[in-house]
């Protein structure tokens, strides 16, 4: 019986010790580093602005609207964000910090208003 008993507790025991592994199971999906929406002074959805983004004093780039009012700034991007909205004359900044885990960026969503 003892010697019966050993193999059995061996792999009773492996997959234990599998399943204690520290790995990260990530998915393939790429992450928006941030989402705005851009609304007027009463509230209402502004979808004539024009929104660029930098990532720590780096290059300008494009934010690309995805829906109305909606601009998503940034793809698996993390790091200090700077983002400006134009709209006719009028010009609004906001700051946003992206953070990332192991995987992918944590997404932040803000609302800038403009007139």
């Amino acid at each position: 019986m003892r010697s019966l008993l050993a193999p059995v507790l061996a792999l009773c025991l492996v997959p234990l010790a599998a399943c204690s592994s520290d790995e990260v199971a990530c998915t393939t999906l790429a992450a928006v580093s941030v989402t705005v929406t851009v609304v007027d002074s009463t509230g209402a959805a502004v979808t004539d602005a024009e929104l660029t983004y930098t990532v720590n004093g780096g290059a300008s780039k494009p934010c690309e609207q995805v829906i109305e009012n909606t601009y998503d700034c940034g793809v698996e991007e993390a790091g200090d964000f700077v983002i400006t909205a134009t709209r006719d004359m009028a010009t609004k900044t906001a700051n946003v910090t992206v953070t990332s885990d192991e995987c992918h960026v944590i997404g932040q969503t803000l609302t800038m208003t403009i007139d």
